[in-house]
C-alpha cells in the first residue's frame, strides 16, 4: 500500500518548515477490523491527515482528539466498536465489531521516531523491526529497533533483552509482527510489546513496453509499488509513455546485467508481444528466485517456449503463472492488468485469490499473532 511513501513525503514537508505532527499507529487488535497492527495515519495541525487506521470510522476522532491527548506524551487510544463496546453505543454506527488499539505520538522536527526507519527499509530494500510499547502506561513511546544491518538498539531507553531482540529477528527472518508479553524487560516488568515487521515495498519488473503494459504500470503504482518498465525497443520504452513507471529501461533481451533489482520483494511480469524476446527475458530469469513470475500468452506456447529455452524439466523460478492472471473472464488490456495485480497480491500474500465468502477465518492476509502467515504481509509498512 501507498499509505507510508505519502506519509513520508509530507513529514519530510512539514520536518523541514519546523513544524509538529502526530503519528497514529494500529499496534493492537482483537476481532474485526478495517486495518491490521502497523496501519499508520499521519495528522497536521491544520486538520489534514494521510493514511488510514480504519475504513474512515475513526479517523474524525482522532483528528479532533490527538492533540490534547498527547499533551503529556505518547498515548495507546482504545477504541471499542463491539456491539456492547462504547463505540457502537455512542452513534459512531461501525459494524467492525473488533477492538482497536492507536499508538499516538507527537512527531517534532529532528526528534527521534520510527520514520527514519521506515524511510531506511525503503531505500535500503531490507527488512528491519520495531518494537512499540503498549502498556503499561508510563511506558508507552519506548522503542526497540533492529534496523535494516541487523543492529539492534533502544531508541528511546538504554538497555537490552534478550528475549525482545530474539523476537525481533523472528519478525525480520519470516515470522511476522505479534503482540506479546516481554519479561523482565529494561522498562518494566511484565510489558505489552508490538513487535512491527517492516519489508520493502513490492517492486514490479515488467518486462515489454506495449499500450498493455501502461495499465498494469499504473495499477501497481497505485498500491504503492515500486515499478521498472525495461524493452529493447527503444520507441516503446519511453518515459512520456510510463509516467507512472519508476524507472523505464532500454535493454535488449540477454543485456540485463543488474541482479540488484531482484530481491525477495520482486515480481516479474513478461509481455512482450514477441516469442524471441519472452524467450531471452525467461532464460534470463530462469536462476532467479522470483516470488511471482508471470507470462503473458496462452499455455501452449509458455510450453515450447520452455521447450525450445532447455526448461521445461526444471523450474523457471519459485512459480511460473502462465496465463498469468485471475479467472476474472478479463477483456481488454485494463481487465487483464486488473487480474495479472490481483494474482500477483494473493501470490505473495499465499493466498489462492478465490471468493472471500468461501473462506473461513480472518479474511485478512495474516492475523498479528500468527506466526505461519507470510511475511509478505508486511508491504503495507513501507509501500
Amino acid at each position: 500500500m501507498r499509505d507510508v511513501g505519502q506519509i513520508l513525503a509530507q513529514w519530510a514537508q512539514i520536518e523541514k518548515a519546523g513544524e509538529s505532527a502526530i503519528l497514529a499507529t494500529v499496534v493492537k487488535t482483537r476481532g474485526s477490523s478495517y486495518r491490521l497492527p502497523g496501519a499508520r495515519m499521519l495528522m497536521t495541525r491544520d486538520g489534514r491527515r494521510l493514511g488510514a487506521v480504519s475504513g474512515g470510522c475513526l479517523e474524525d476522532d482522532l483528528v479532533k482528539k490527538a492533540w490534547w491527548l498527547t499533551e503529556r506524551g505518547p498515548v495507546v487510544q482504545r477504541y471499542d466498536t463491539t456491539a456492547d463496546g462504547e463505540l457502537a453505543t455512542g452513534g459512531y454506527g461501525l459494524g467492525c465489531s473488533g477492538v482497536i488499539h492507536v499508538l499516538l505520538e507527537r512527531l517534532m522536527p529532528e526528534a527521534g521516531s520510527v520514520l527514519p526507519l521506515l524511510e531506511e527499509v525503503r531505500t535500503a530494500r531490507q527488512p528491519a523491526a520495531v518494537a512499540h510499547w503498549i502498556a503499561p502506561a508510563k511506558a508507552v513511546g519506548s522503542r526497540a529497533v533492529l534496523d535494516t544491518r541487523g543492529e539492534f538498539r533502544f531508541d528511546s531507553d538504554p538497555g537490552r533483552n534478550t528475549t525482545l531482540e530474539e523476537a525481533m529477528r523472528a519478525a525480520v527472518a519470516g515470522a511476522g509482527s505479534r503482540v506479546f508479553v516481554l519479561k523482565g524487560n529494561a522498562l518494566e516488568d511484565h510489558a505489552e510489546v508490538f513487535v512491527e515487521a517492516l519489508v520493502p515495498p513490492v517492486r514490479l519488473l515488467v518486462f515489454g513496453a506495449g499500450d498493455d503494459a501502461v495499465p498494469m504500470t499504473k495499477l501497481a503504482k497505485f498500491l504503492g509499488w515500486q515499478v521498472i518498465v525495461l524493452d529493447g525497443r527503444a520507441h516503446y520504452a519511453r518515459s512520456e509513455k510510463f509516467p507512472d513507471a519508476d524507472e523505464v529501461i532500454v535493454r535488449r533481451p540477454g543485456e540485463w546485467t543488474d541482479a540488484g533489482q531482484i530481491d525477495p520483494w520482486t515480481a516479474a511480469v513478461v509481455m512482450n508481444h514477441s516469442y524471441r524476446q519472452d524467450l531471452e527475458v525467461v532464460r534470463e530469469l530462469s536462476g532467479r528466485q522470483l516470488p511471482y513470475l508471470g507470462l503473458l500468452g496462452p499455455r501452449k506456447r509458455t510450453e515450447q517456449l520452455l521447450l525450445e529455452a532447455g526448461l521445461h524439466a526444471k523450474p523457471v523460478a519459485s512459480e511460473l503463472h502462465n496465463p498469468m492472471g485471475l479467472d476474472t473472464g478479463a477483456d481488454g488490456a485494463e481487465q487483464i492488468a486488473l487480474s495479472v495485480i490481483a494474482e500477483i497480491q494473493a501470490t505473495l500474500n499465499r493466498r489462492s485469490g478465490g471468493s472471500l465468502r468461501d473462506r473461513y477465518g480472518s479474511i485478512h492476509a495474516r492475523d498479528a499473532n500468527d506466526h505461519n502467515e507470510s511475511p509478505w504481509v508486511r508491504p503495507v509498512a513501507c509501500a
